[in-house]
């Protein structure tokens, strides 16, 4: 057999067997492009890009058309937002690579307000609040063995906060709360100045543990003081922690005014907070001046000494450390 007809039968067999393995697939295909052909152009988007594109349908009747859209995708995914950015033209968006890039574009008067979430599965219409919790709750508390104080029924946490600086600032509380008892401990917490109040139950020898004790509970991103009222003696610990920088200090549990702060040196942004945690209206005194204040009030100032403080009010003074750490001067 010549050479030439070797040549032949090699091509021949080649031919056979890629025809073999891929001809399935060619059929497949063809089959599926017949059935795709009398579907309307949305219709065979989804059948091919699945759940991911019915998303980006749904946005597309959800969203305002007049405004532009925020796509926050995770710096890993971008393409995601790219693909999301293309099928929902003509609507506008702008694209930020991950949540802090989002909050670190605050000062930019054209941010956009609405938002939406996107990720290799689905687009969603959210909001900063939900991205921010979820962020948490999937990460680590930065105090893992909390000092917990002595059982008690009433007492007031002087700074309750649930709120976003420039990244990697996150101010939060963590809270744990311990019911030593062998009865079910009703605690209700109030927000002040708002008034917000919300009721949970620690069950007897049990303990409660909260990653961001304002938003769990509250649902905002806000800042105030609490009052914590517990049907059994309840040990607990509260601290003002900064996620983002693994840093934490424990809160004093008040239970009465106080004015005379603990000397202790003042870095950057120091501020003087007073809150007044009686039913009824109180007057601070600062350095001479008197300031009238509400029910429940809560009052900041910044500062650049330490001020001298009197009245029937709680005040402090908190400053951050050039690392970022917010230090706290406690009234004694």
């Amino acid at each position: 057999m010549s050479g030439r007809w070797l040549t032949c039968i090699a091509a021949a067999l080649l031919f056979v067997s890629l025809a073999a393995s891929t001809l399935p697939r060619l059929i497949a295909i063809v089959n599926n492009a017949r059935t795709l052909l009398p579907l309307p152009y949305e219709v065979r988007r989804e059948r091919q890009m699945g759940p991911w594109y019915g998303s980006i349908e749904k946005l597309r009747h959800e969203l305002p058309k007049n405004e532009q859209v925020a796509l926050i995708a995770p710096p890993r995914n971008l393409d995601a937002a790219v693909f999301a950015n293309y099928y929902l033209y003509p609507i506008r968006t702008r694209i930020f690579a991950g949540r802090n890039a989002y909050r670190n574009a605050a000062p930019d008067r054209t941010r956009p307000a609405v938002i939406v979430a996107v990720n290799g599965a689905r687009a969603v219409r959210t909001e900063y609040d939900i991205l921010r919790t979820r962020d948490l709750g999937a990460g680590r508390r930065v105090v893992t063995t909390p000092k917990l104080s002595a059982p008690a029924t009433n007492f007031v946490l002087p700074l309750a906060a649930s709120l976003d600086g420039p990244a990697p600032d996150t101010f939060l509380i963590e809270a744990t709360l311990v019911n030593p008892t062998n009865t079910p401990a009703e605690v209700r917490v109030t927000f002040w100045p708002k008034g917000l109040l919300r009721t949970v139950v620690v069950a007897p020898r049990s303990t409660n543990t909260y990653y961001d004790f304002v938003y769990q509970l509250f649902g905002i991103m806000n800042s105030g003081w609490m009052r914590v009222e517990s049907s059994q003696p309840l040990r607990a610990a509260f601290y003002f922690a900064n996620r983002g920088r693994g840093d934490a200090t424990l809160m004093p549990n008040a239970v009465t005014q106080a004015t005379r702060i603990a000397p202790g040196p003042l870095y950057r942004d120091a501020k003087l907070f007073v809150i007044n945690i009686k039913e009824t209206r109180a007057t601070a005194i600062l350095n001479g001046e008197s300031i009238p204040l509400d029910p429940h009030a809560f009052f900041s100032r910044p500062i650049e000494t330490l001020p001298v403080v009197s009245g029937d009010v709680y005040a402090f003074v908190t400053t951050r450390e050039l690392n970022g750490r917010t230090e706290f001067l406690w009234p004694q």
